[in-house]
């Protein structure tokens, strides 16, 4: 079983690199060869290994007894509760203070927590996963009081917002997230993608995305978006096997990929895929543009149900977030980095389930080294 599974893992990731190589020849003379180099170099670069650090080089030497409080949406979330992991270790090679106050996944626990952590008057907050417009009058009550407030995953974009009193926020950019998940899309089906996107409509990031995967299908003239699926994120349980029986009866075997907002959408999929399989009828790829959950790289390791998921560097991001509230303490601008995007593939997915901390893609580009040398006094 375990020969099986490698081997379909191969050929599907041979098959995607030989879809990547079939552009000159495909497309030899089209007016457009321009954008498929494009699109092939951009999906080879996100699947690579990033070794090299691409971040900042110089800054301030780090302010030392500075008191941070991390306020979690909900510490039971992977990505929340990985990020916190990696400020956690940052802060352990310096001389600050951390504290963790859990909002529990309730948006009114977590305004309480927020207002919590200002009762201890900490140097800065760092709000992981909380939207920060929601909490905007809280915030700007921080900001009156000198306390720096970071966000990560606070707001869609990456950058802060002075209105509210939000130094910066931390984020892969999730339109270079959601550009590279549909030219894989393209590059994987050699310029002939019929894709269908699915979306959440109550959550402007997700339509940000959602709307950046549709514009980049479309500038390939030979493929189609086939639907921009509106399927709310907490209907999908009850509503995406009827879901996707009504997209087989309109599309019949059109579909070639199926492109997601995040891995939940492929996760309740799986029940009809696996039918699909056993009709022996044609199973999309799945392509998840965001989250890189443990469900996705078991899916994508045993080359069945989905091709591709975009992890966040969660610990590489904890140290960022550090070196950010550095900055602002010394009175300078957020460096304006933005990791790079990475997808993870049949090819590559091996580094994330072989490594000790399973699921959490962390980058071996030398960013703990070069955010220590960016602290230590001169």
């Amino acid at each position: 079983k375990h020969f099986i599974q490698s081997m379909n893992k191969t050929i599907k990731f041979a098959s995607l690199l030989l879809a990547t190589t079939c552009y000159s020849t495909s497309f030899a003379g089209n007016p457009e060869d321009d954008f498929f180099q494009y699109a092939e170099e951009k999906v080879m670069q996100a699947i690579s290994s990033q070794r090299t650090w691409g971040g900042p080089t110089d800054g301030p030497a780090v302010l030392h007894e500075k008191s941070i409080i991390f306020v979690a949406s909900d510490l039971r979330n992977g990505g929340v509760y990985g990020v916190g992991k990696g400020i956690s270790e940052a802060i352990s090679k310096i001389n600050w203070h951390l504290r963790f106050i859990d909002g529990l996944g309730s948006e009114v626990r977590q305004g309480a927590a927020i207002r919590k952590a200002l009762g201890f008057e900490p140097d800065a907050i760092v709000l992981g996963g909380i939207d920060a417009i929601r909490h905007k009058d809280i915030l700007k009550q921080a900001e009156e009081l000198g306390v720096v407030v970071i966000g990560w995953h606070a707001t869609e974009l990456v950058s802060g917002n002075p209105e509210i009193g939000l130094y910066t926020n931390i984020t892969t950019d999730p339109l270079a997230v959601a550009e590279v998940a549909a030219l894989l899309a393209i590059v994987n089906s050699n310029g002939r993608a019929k894709t269908v996107v699915f979306t959440d409509p109550n959550y402007e990031i997700a339509m940000i995305k959602a709307h950046a995967m549709v514009n980049t299908i479309k500038r390939c003239n030979t493929c189609d978006v086939l639907e921009l699926n509106y399927l709310p994120l907490d209907k999908i349980a009850e509503q995406m096997p009827a879901t996707l029986k009504i997209l087989e009866k309109k599309y019949d075997e059109k579909i070639t990929h199926i492109l997601a907002i995040n891995d939940l959408y492929i996760d309740y999929a799986i029940p009809s895929l696996e039918a699909n399989l056993d009709e022996y009828r044609l199973i999309p790829q799945n392509i998840s543009a965001g989250d890189g959950s443990k469900a996705a790289y078991k899916r994508i390791n045993s080359g069945q149900f989905q091709l591709a998921t975009v992890p966040e560097p969660l610990y590489l991001q904890g140290w960022q977030i550090v070196d950010e509230l550095n900055r602002a303490f010394n009175k300078m601008p957020p460096s304006g980095y933005s990791a790079p995007v990475h997808l993870v593939t049949p090819g590559n997915v091996e580094e994330l389930i072989s490594h000790e901390d399973k699921g959490i893609y962390d980058p071996k580009n030398g960013y703990r080294e070069a955010y220590l040398r960016i602290w230590k006094p001169q």
